[in-house]
């Protein structure tokens, strides 16, 4: 009997040591003495696979490795920190956090659990990776909330610069960051950005790919670098992102890497816009327009329109919302002052000059006090991201970080 039971102690625990080394595999890197092994890194390679809906393969594998290494430091790094400073939490706590990541109902957490398991991924890795980011969103939040204040005036300065912006052209964009690590690695710089191309092109989510792929730090954000106006883009963005169409990308080339951007939405600033009265000028024969005697044309011209050619219209446009506008002239009209032509515009076939006639701004208070109250937040967003970056940074330069293989 002692015997059966000695061999049942000795089967138990030698399948718990196959276990663990099953688990462990061998030594990657060390971030402050705490272990990175290989099952480590291999299970998320297999959950970055599976989110961008690739097949688990070696080729397929090594476009990611680097990148998900640097990934699981970070998050080493991020927990040790949080956990120093005796941040925990609840297990009520994870379960929204997971539910509000990977968008499923709170009181289905187990079938969420069984559906990881179906995927063949150690859920333990996934709630591990999960626990990490939460302990890292209390932390920055105990951390940082206190010391960020928002300066009244500083909010008065944006709104006023808000109200003359409004009607003017806003782009809301996406990008993907390779930036080189020296000056002389411009090629491996664009292998990376190839090999992200290549799984654009494969109709994987641009999101997904930002957030695991960028070197910003507006990966956090999937990428999105939120509303910004024409005039405010940066030289190498506004050339090739005003001609795109929504849902287009471009590889871009910048001082210290590579973009690709994506066009998610062009709008008019501000909620009631602007108003605009104009005179078109149009015609499906361009020389007509371009040989127009334009100094002799005003704002009343179309009751004189009989001394002009009979296939050019004039046509008196008042009180149009820049938002009810066609986006082809609202960019144009946007650029000249109350007396002044635009330039040429096609659409559709047909040939215009817009005269601006009148411009007007709408607003009322109550529309004025919710535009603050959503530059406060912006503002406390952006001091907030921009602490959290800067401290992760410089963990990331001071921690104990060795390489067992390379």
């Amino acid at each position: 009997m002692i015997k059966v039971v000695f061999l049942a102690i000795i089967l138990i625990f030698s399948n718990s040591i196959l276990f663990a080394q099953e688990k462990f595999e061998g030594l990657i890197a060390s971030v402050n003495s705490e272990a990175i092994t290989t099952f480590d890194l291999s299970e998320r390679i297999k959950l970055v696979l599976k989110s961008l809906d690739l097949e688990d393969n070696i080729k397929n594998r090594d476009s990611i490795r680097e990148r998900v290494l640097e990934l699981l430091i970070l998050e080493k790094i991020k927990k040790n920190e949080a956990l120093n400073s005796n941040i925990n939490y609840t297990e009520d706590e994870l379960i929204e956090f997971a539910s509000s990541i990977y968008k499923f109902p709170k009181e289905k957490f187990d079938e969420f659990k069984s559906f990881i398991k179906k995927q063949e991924i150690d859920i333990d890795i996934v709630l591990e990776q999960i626990s990490s980011e939460l302990l890292w969103k209390k932390f920055s939040r105990q951390k940082f909330s206190s010391i960020i204040t928002i300066n009244e005036k500083d909010v008065d300065e944006i709104f006023e610069d808000y109200k003359k912006k409004v009607g003017k052209t806003q782009y809301n964009y996406s990008e993907i960051l390779f930036e080189n690590q020296s000056e002389d690695e411009w090629g491996r710089t664009e292998e990376r950005l190839m090999k992200v191309l290549s799984m654009l092109e494969q109709n994987i989510s641009f999101e997904v790919l930002a957030n695991k792929f960028s070197d910003s730090s507006m990966s956090d954000n999937n990428g999105n670098m939120g509303w910004i106006f024409e005039d405010n883009l940066d030289a190498e963005i506004r050339a090739p992102i005003i001609s795109m169409k929504k849902g287009d990308f471009k590889k871009i080339k910048t001082k210290n890497g590579y973009k690709i951007i994506r066009l998610n939405q062009t709008k008019t600033f501000g909620n009631f816009g602007a108003k605009y009265s104009f005179l078109k000028i149009s015609s499906f024969e361009k020389n007509l327009i371009i040989s127009l005697p334009k100094k002799t044309i005003t704002c009343e011209t179309k009751a004189d329109q009989d001394s002009f050619s009979k296939d050019i219209n004039f046509d008196k446009i008042n009180d149009i919302l820049s938002n009810e506008m066609s986006i082809d002239f609202l960019k144009e009209i946007q650029k000249v002052n109350i007396g002044e032509m635009t330039k040429l515009i096609e659409s559709n076939g047909e040939f215009s000059i817009l005269l601006l006639c009148e411009k007007n701004k709408t607003q009322d208070e109550k529309e004025n006090v919710k535009i603050k109250e959503q530059i406060e937040r912006k503002m406390f967003t952006d001091k907030f991201q921009q602490l959290s970056n800067t401290y992760i940074s410089n963990l990331r330069k001071n921690a104990n970080i060795k390489f067992l293989n390379k």
